[in-house]
């Protein structure tokens, strides 16, 4: 079984930026005008906070070949067939597979060694950098 983790500076920056800046939106909400726009605020923060809470934080290959990706909250296990495409935006990666997608962190220690594993295990899988103009 192969593991590859994110870096704890990577996970503690995000949590750490997500944090203050939802406690500077809720001061903002008792505190602040116009309450609206910081209740909004809020709202956007709490979708992102769901995003950030299922990154994969850590991908296991596991002997069967099966692929878990683990969140802090949920985890999805997929083989490598099932994976659509990998696509390089910005500093991470996105995940497509059928029944939706991931996003990874960039700097995961060994990523690179676990895409070069899925193109083996699958080499109908396309890895290439996001474009806004680019098909489906």
């Amino acid at each position: 079984m192969r593991e590859y983790r994110a870096k704890r500076s990577t996970l503690v920056f995000t949590l750490g930026f997500l944090g203050v800046l939802t406690l500077l939106t809720i001061f903002g909400v008792f505190f602040a005008e116009p309450r609206l726009f910081f209740v909004a605020f809020l709202l956007v923060l709490a979708w992102r906070w769901k995003q950030i809470l299922k990154t994969p934080v850590k991908i296991q290959v596991k002997d069967d070949d099966t692929i878990e990706f683990r969140g802090l909250i949920g985890r999805v296990e997929l083989s490598p067939d099932r994976i659509n495409r990998v696509m390089r935006v910005g500093k991470g990666y996105w995940v497509e597979y059928p029944e939706g997608s991931l996003n990874v962190y960039g700097n995961m220690e060994g990523l690179e060694d676990f895409l070069s594993y899925l193109k083996s295990a699958n080499p109908a899988l396309e890895v290439k950098p996001f474009t806004w103009l680019q098909q489906r």
